[in-house]
């Protein structure tokens, strides 16, 4: 049953003026998130992409600022037991917006077409982040004004969290019109907190205008315990790396592409028994450093390995790069042909990571989930492992006698939000192996088409699928 008080702020929140605001400012920000049927045709979801990508592109002077990052604090009391400050300093900025990946819904309350977007502090037990209204691109996240301490020069705005790890950016010196236009005004990853990355000011590979932040659990408020999302120690090493890429599905000439290259605590070049190696893929737009930051998978690796739960393993977070491969919207063929000639080889050579594919594992989310099923069906001997999260599209509806043998020899998992507008995707692909008497793993939970789900995945992928330990 509904409690009065989250009637009362459902019916508050359905009536507050910014919401279309919001919702605007939240189509340019996550159009590039959700893909098929549901949402639009592939030509006006291309275009809605095109306009996501130019605005968070966009070039915006941040100010030299440290020790400004965020504050987590047990305060003991509800929602949550725990308040998130955050801060920006720059004393001659108009104004400020902080946008975090927190709007929350019950199950009872949520599905594909629909999400109550409460605030922080509407949050209650149950609850999961979902971005409102999850209509497809219109879904997204809210955004605050910060108050500015005339004093210090120093903006600031504090929220309950539940456990977890949140995206977050700042909006700087944007007018109410430029954060509700299509283009919108570009945000920025706090100089207190920047991504792994990110010397100074000065990114090296791709840019990724996010930061995050990790908020523990108090038991007393029932809040979930995603202990294995906090940043630990011992923890391995990122570095961004680049590799000769095919600069097109019909052409031999190397171009130069990044990776993102996740080394385990210890590693050691000269292992006597090679590392087993993880690829993963992201979105259309992604690139190589978004498992690193938005979902922070090296901190997930970091507590699987040092609890036991998996091998010690190098992971390598591939760029998207659409345009250099010529391919079309989540086309499969080019970043296949790619990663099997290009990346493998190139990974083989400068890291001590074994050369049998039984020892290597893919995963990828919505287009990269739809790689995992591509490379399934047409390369099920490259990979002894394939994890497809969100996948879009699906294709495995056509599976030939000669292509389900091959897929019984290896390992699968196929998972995603009960609540991603292409949620229907997922739901042919298992149906389809079922058909066939394929055994896999299935991982749905509540959720979207976010980075909230695709952590869980990625962590449940290695934890029970992906190069376990013989004892466990």
């Amino acid at each position: 049953m509904v409690s009065a008080r989250r009637r009362h702020n459902e019916l508050t929140m359905q009536t507050t003026p910014h919401r279309s605001r919001l919702a605007v400012r939240a189509k340019r920000r996550q159009a590039a998130a959700v893909y098929g049927r549901v949402v639009c045709p592939v030509a006006v979801l291309l275009a809605t992409l095109l306009g996501a990508v130019a605005g968070s592109g966009s070039s915006q002077a941040q100010a030299t600022t440290s020790g400004f990052s965020p504050v987590v604090q047990r305060t003991g009391k509800p929602p949550t037991g725990y308040t998130v400050t955050f801060r920006y300093r720059n004393p001659r900025a108009k104004s400020v917006y902080l946008e975090g990946e927190w709007y929350f819904s019950s199950p009872g309350h949520a599905s594909p077409y629909s999400s109550q977007g409460l605030l922080p502090t509407q949050w209650e037990p149950g609850d999961f982040p979902l971005g409102w209204p999850n209509i497809g691109t219109t879904a997204g996240w809210p955004l605050s004004n910060m108050k500015k301490d005339p004093r210090t020069g120093v903006w600031s705005y504090t929220a309950p969290l539940p456990s977890g790890e949140f995206n977050y950016s700042f909006a700087v010196n944007c007018t109410d019109a430029e954060m509700a236009s299509a283009t919108g005004c570009p945000t920025i990853s706090d100089p207190s907190n920047p991504p792994w990355n990110d010397r100074h000011g000065v990114s090296v590979g791709s840019v990724e205008p996010t930061s995050q932040v990790y908020v523990p659990s108090d038991p007393a408020f029932h809040t979930v315990n995603y202990w294995w999302q906090a940043p630990t120690s011992p923890h391995g090493a990122l570095r961004d790396v680049t590799y000769a890429a095919l600069s097109g599905t019909s052409s031999s000439s190397p171009g130069a592409n990044y990776l993102a290259v996740y080394t385990p605590p210890g590693y050691e070049p000269h292992r006597s028994t090679p590392y087993p190696t993880l690829y993963l893929s992201a979105g259309y737009v992604s690139n190589e450093v978004d498992w690193s930051t938005r979902a922070d998978a090296a901190s997930i690796l970091d507590h699987l390995i040092d609890k036991g739960q998996v091998e010690p393993m190098v992971v390598v977070m591939t760029n998207f790069a659409w345009a250099a491969f010529g391919l079309a919207a989540c086309s499969g063929d080019g970043y296949d042909q790619n990663l099997i000639s290009r990346v493998i080889p190139f990974v083989q050579s400068h890291y001590d990571v074994s050369p049998e594919p039984s020892q290597r594992a893919f995963a990828g989310l919505s287009c990269g989930g739809g790689l995992a099923v591509s490379l399934l069906l047409d390369d099920p001997n490259e990979f002894g492992y394939y994890g497809a999260f969100s996948p879009y599209p699906g294709n495995l509806s056509a599976l030939t006698p000669a292509q389900a043998s091959s897929i019984k020899k290896v390992q699968v998992l196929v998972g995603g939000g009960k609540d991603d507008p292409i949620h229907f995707y997922a739901q042919e692909d298992v149906a389809a192996l079922n058909k066939v008497g394929i055994k896999f793993f299935s991982d749905f939970i509540n959720g979207g088409h976010d980075w909230y789900v695709w952590r869980i995945l990625l962590h449940d992928f290695l934890a029970r699928v992906a190069f376990r330990p013989t004892s466990v």
